[in-house]
């Protein structure tokens, strides 16, 4: 499980041996077993933060301009075009005569 708030450098990170570490800049604030804990521990960390880096308001050009670009990137992923296969009665194993 992976949990971060990048405008103040914060994660919550699983490792191999299954501890929850609670990081911000790269200084662990919480080790435990705990998810629960380690979760409670991120979202309070974040809450605080929250309170320090408000998000930038978007502006109406920049809202139209990331929405132009996600639809975009959508319908290049999802070409109706592409990948199909023509459909023929005819197999491979069919066999002519005898």
């Amino acid at each position: 499980m992976k949990l971060s708030f990048l405008p103040g450098n914060l994660h919550m990170l699983r490792d191999d041996s299954g501890y929850f570490s609670v990081t911000v800049r790269r200084e662990t604030i919480l080790r435990t077993r705990s998810q629960r804990l380690a979760v409670s521990k991120f979202n309070e960390i974040r809450k605080e933060m929250e309170r320090r880096f408000p998000a930038d308001r978007l502006f109406r050009e920049d809202v139209g301009e990331i929405r132009r670009r996600i639809i975009g990137d959508f319908l290049v992923q999802h070409n109706s075009l592409g990948g199909r296969r023509k459909k023929t009665t005819a197999r491979s194993t069919r066999t002519f005569g005898g």
